[in-house]
């Protein structure tokens, strides 16, 4: 009789991950076996396996369901976060909160679903273009002056775009105020045609 293999008596790293983003995302089993580079079978095989290892298997539309906001730390977390940054991409969010992207995603929806977040938080892409449009706020250069600085030739189209899409985009920078001078003061600096003459 020959010596077979022992069965693992648990799921192995990347095992766990696809039952995780099988629970937390909307991925389906074909693009879950497409990312991990097995068969749609395989997938199947590691949830019915994991299940007798007592891994609950929930898919989302009945995680959502038993979902609750302000019991969960990552939303919670997400919303902290966005009362100081609104403007970030989702891949810096998920990698500030130690989870994956799609993890990330799911709670994301919840959220705006819910009315927490609007529709525009962590929705840009580009990091370049998030990194610009802070800047734009926080500075008092003009809008050609930052659009030059981070490359964008129409930034100008680009701030309307953003601003249609409900992105908040009003400047916060303080501009230098110049004191308002006593009537002394007035006399010194511009001396009236009597004074100058003496």
């Amino acid at each position: 009789m020959g010596r077979g293999r022992k069965p693992a008596k648990e799921l192995s790293y990347r095992d766990k991950k696809i039952v995780e983003r099988y629970n937390s995302t909307f991925e389906t089993m074909p693009r879950l076996a497409k990312k991990y580079g097995i068969t749609k079978q395989r997938v199947h095989e590691i949830l019915m396996r994991a299940k007798r290892f007592g891994y609950i298997i929930k898919r989302k539309n009945n995680l959502a369901r038993d979902h609750d906001i302000h019991q969960c730390e990552v939303c919670k977390n997400i919303l902290q976060i966005a009362e100081k940054d609104d403007l970030i991409i989702r891949r810096q969010l998920a990698q500030m909160l130690s989870i994956e992207d799609g993890v990330c995603h799911w709670h994301l929806n919840q959220l705006k679903a819910s009315g927490f977040l609007s529709k525009t938080f962590a929705s840009m892409r580009s990091e370049k273009l998030a990194k610009a449009l802070q800047y734009y706020r926080v500075h008092s250069l003009s809008t050609n002056a930052v659009g030059r600085k981070f490359g964008y030739k129409n930034f100008y189209s680009i701030l309307s775009y953003q601003k249609k899409k409900g992105v908040n985009l009003e400047r916060t920078f303080k501009s230098p105020i110049v004191p308002e001078l006593r009537q002394e003061e007035k006399i010194a600096i511009f001396p009236s045609s009597s004074q100058a003459e003496c």
